[in-house]
């Protein structure tokens, strides 16, 4: 296996508009790097995509370009549009062993036979619950968006909605302080949906682990060390644009993890975890904890 950095060639970022048409652009980006590898007829490679000056701040001609990096079973090339550094991957691992991870994936659940992102779903699950909880379900429209529930919620949920609400946030030590502060019904239904699905993408990244072989390390609260930031949506039609459901969503995970089982964990690190892993998902890249 190999592990490799590649870059626009610093020349081609400076001279023409590569960037700008690559931005967004999910497909383009994976069939130029797919160039990389001319041999294969498949893809055997993993992919994650990062800003050059937030990565190589040490060197004085990284920019805003994108750089990637790569696991591949083969030897990537180098072309006249991309520069490769590349070494040999062959992590030395041991059960117990404690690492620091950031992953970038497209976590889905399976409802009725249909594949849902995981974060809209557990919106979608919590705000019914709610409804369903405080009897008004006859005043929702056919078929409800999102934004009819939590309209529905404010204006006729009343103190019995403030206070699941609560209910809610005062049994989650991440959220739970906030109940200290001013705020408005609409901020409190927020946090209680932030707080939900946290929790649904925690238990997504859970069942990951126990099929890969690693567990999640705890801090000394009992809490998962574990976070997720940059929820977002990725097209893959021509027009892109949000109403279109031609695409994929992503979130980035960082946190701590112990393996469980060696040959299962090299299974994530070479092969991936979740899916969409064609379109820079599925990463999983680790260093050893400082303790």
């Amino acid at each position: 296996m190999y592990f490799s950095r590649v870059r626009i060639q610093p020349s081609i970022f400076k001279s023409s508009q590569l960037s700008k048409v690559l931005e967004g652009n999910i497909y383009g980006i994976h069939r130029l790097l797919w160039g990389l590898f001319p041999e294969q007829q498949q893809r055997t490679f993993l992919y994650r995509e990062e800003i050059a000056r937030e990565q190589l701040d040490s060197l004085s001609t990284a920019r805003g370009e994108a750089i990637y990096y790569l696991v591949s079973k083969t030897k990537p090339i180098e072309n006249e549009l991309f520069s490769v550094d590349f070494k040999d991957y062959q992590p030395q691992l041991e059960v117990g062993q404690h690492l620091t991870f950031e992953c970038r994936v497209n976590p889905v659940v399976t409802r009725l036979g249909k594949k849902h992102d995981v974060v809209m779903d557990a919106q979608q699950q919590f705000l019914k619950l709610l409804v369903k909880e405080l009897n008004l379900e006859n005043y929702l429209p056919d078929k409800p968006e999102k934004s009819a529930y939590k309209k529905l919620l404010l204006d006729k949920g009343g103190e019995a909605f403030v206070q699941r609400l609560k209910d809610r946030l005062q049994v989650d030590p991440l959220y739970a302080e906030r109940l200290h502060q001013t705020f408005q019904n609409a901020d409190l239904l927020e946090w209680a949906i932030k707080a939900d699905v946290d929790r649904a993408l925690e238990n997504w990244f859970k069942r990951q682990g126990e099929r890969l072989g690693f567990t999640l390390l705890t801090d000394d609260n009992g809490l998962s060390k574990l976070q997720n930031s940059a929820y977002q949506w990725h097209s893959l039609s021509i027009k892109g644009g949000k109403g279109d459901k031609s695409g994929f969503s992503s979130i980035d995970f960082t946190g701590e993890l112990q393996i469980t089982d060696i040959h299962k964990f090299k299974e994530a690190l070479f092969n991936g975890m979740g899916r969409s892993k064609a379109f820079g998902c599925g990463l999983l890249l680790i260093r050893r904890s400082q303790k």
